[in-house]
């Protein structure tokens, strides 16, 4: 495809060589081919332009950036903004595959990767998640929401493989810098709303912000805009939308709320109204959370006009998300791994386990290195009240003390509780939370679910807190 069809739409500042073939886009030297286009991004730690060389040495036969040419042989696009242009670039490249798809835009704090897979379990389409993608294939996902080229070449795949829809998770992150424009959205759905990413949006309202972008994609009486009317922040939503709207909540305030459920160890059972009649849903995810995860859901294949009977088979055919409310018999006792990694989401796990086990909860967490420090103590006061005995431990601490950040969550904790104990080796935490457990107990092991690395310093390490349970446990029965 020649630089000249792609640039269509684009706003350049200065256009050289608009007749070179481009075969293929990246935005990283070190994945060039020959026939590139080569995305120089400025980024938090590295910049694109300094790799310009690299990348033309590589085989890119073309670059946009910032900077005006800084040499003629080659063909070069300077733009002010490169990664919202990447993303006109990467549509049209791409033949904009969003417009043969019905698209489903999922955002939120908490419950958007569950939110994803359980659409695309309704619909039977592809999702782009936290945890895996599936355009056809199944991946495992490097960002909850990938650059605009990698989008738009999943979307491009699950074309190609026949997929009709497509359910895409969409960070904060991933809306500010420009990865999901030019995406064709059918319906978005919006979770909650609790502090998060505030190291980086630095204000509650710019985090909402960055999240409602999402929902100015969509316009018109033919898009649906789902949205948690029990969230304060869905409710300023509502008042912001210019399409359909279906929302969901506890009460008859909503469009779509439960007249009756039953949330156990096991799962959920629920009988949820509707404008399109009721819906008996039996589901093996548990917790209240995701009975407000399985109404938005149930919004998605109302909008999409999916048959009702299929809409409840398929939800109950749904093993859940791997990480997510996690269950694994312990004896008597019960061990729940989660994803929970903000206060919000933290007290919400903890309340929903509150009411499905009759003992003790122990709680097993940490918080990541080089992220929000606000939320810290926070997530210490949420465990020190929710919880019968915390266990501070590491998460991710990238490359701060992981001391330092045990210190920063003890602080809240102490508000609380005097019952708590700092381990800062995981496994070992773990391990003591599984030792002190009694018949009826709930373990709750938050902060990484379904990953299997940890990051300390600039090492990467394989650890995954299933194989550490799982270890434990078989150890135990073997001595038995």
């Amino acid at each position: 495809m020649k630089l000249s069809e792609i640039i269509k739409g684009v706003n350049y500042l200065k256009l050289q060589g608009e007749d070179t073939e481009i075969l293929h886009l990246s935005y990283s030297s070190k994945k060039v081919k020959k026939g590139s286009l080569f995305f120089a991004i400025k980024g938090a730690k590295f910049d694109g332009n300094q790799f310009i060389d690299e990348a033309i040495e590589g085989g890119a036969v073309g670059v946009v950036s910032i900077s005006p040419p800084s040499r003629e042989d080659i063909a070069w696009v300077q733009v002010l903004d490169v990664r919202e242009e990447m993303a006109k670039i990467a549509a049209n490249f791409f033949e904009h595959p969003s417009r043969q798809l019905k698209v489903i835009g999922i955002t939120g704090t908490n419950g958007k990767t569950t939110v994803v897979q359980l659409s695309a379990a309704i619909t039977e389409g592809g999702f782009i998640s936290t945890v895996e993608n599936f355009y056809g294939k199944k991946e495992r996902s490097k960002l909850t929401t990938p650059e605009s080229i990698d989008i738009q070449w999943m979307l491009r795949q699950m074309v190609k493989n026949g997929l009709k829809y497509a359910s895409i998770e969409a960070s904060s992150h991933g809306l500010y810098f420009h990865r999901l424009d030019e995406i064709d959205f059918d319906v978005c759905v919006f979770t909650n709303l609790s502090g998060d990413h505030l190291d980086f949006h630095l204000t509650m309202e710019r985090y909402f912000q960055a999240k409602s972008k999402l929902f100015q994609m969509i316009e018109g009486s033919d898009k649906w805009a789902i949205i948690n009317n029990d969230d304060p922040y869905g409710k300023k939503l509502l008042q912001m939308v210019n399409c359909g709207i279906l929302s969901y909540g506890m009460t008859e305030e909503s469009s779509i709320y439960p007249e009756k459920y039953l949330i156990t160890l096991e799962g959920i059972e629920a009988e949820i109204n509707s404008p399109v009649g009721k819906f008996s849903i039996r589901s093996s995810l548990t917790g209240r959370f995701n009975l407000y995860n399985i109404m938005a859901a149930i919004g998605v294949g109302i909008v999409l006009k999916i048959d009702k009977e299929k809409i409840i088979e398929r939800i109950a055919r749904f093993s859940g998300v791997k990480g997510r409310m996690d269950r694994i018999k312990f004896g008597d006792a019960v061990v729940i791994i989660d994803y929970a990694h903000s206060d919000d989401s933290l007290e919400k796990l903890l309340k929903a386990v509150r009411e499905l086990v009759p003992g003790r909860i122990i709680a097993v967490f940490g918080a990541g290195g080089d992220r929000d420090r606000a939320k810290r103590p926070r997530m210490g006061r949420v465990a020190g009240e929710n919880a019968d005995l915390v266990i501070i431990t590491s998460d991710n601490p990238r490359s701060e003390d992981p001391l330092k950040i045990i210190q920063e969550i003890e602080a809240g904790v102490k508000e609380k509780t005097s019952l708590y104990m700092k381990i800062p080796d995981r496994k070992r935490a773990i391990e003591k939370a599984l030792e002190l457990s009694k018949p009826g107990d709930a373990v709750v092991i938050a902060g990484k679910g379904h990953e299997d690395y940890q990051i300390l310093g600039d090492k990467i390490i394989h650890f995954s807190d299933h194989e550490v349970v799982s270890d434990f446990i078989r150890r135990k029965h073997a001595a038995q």
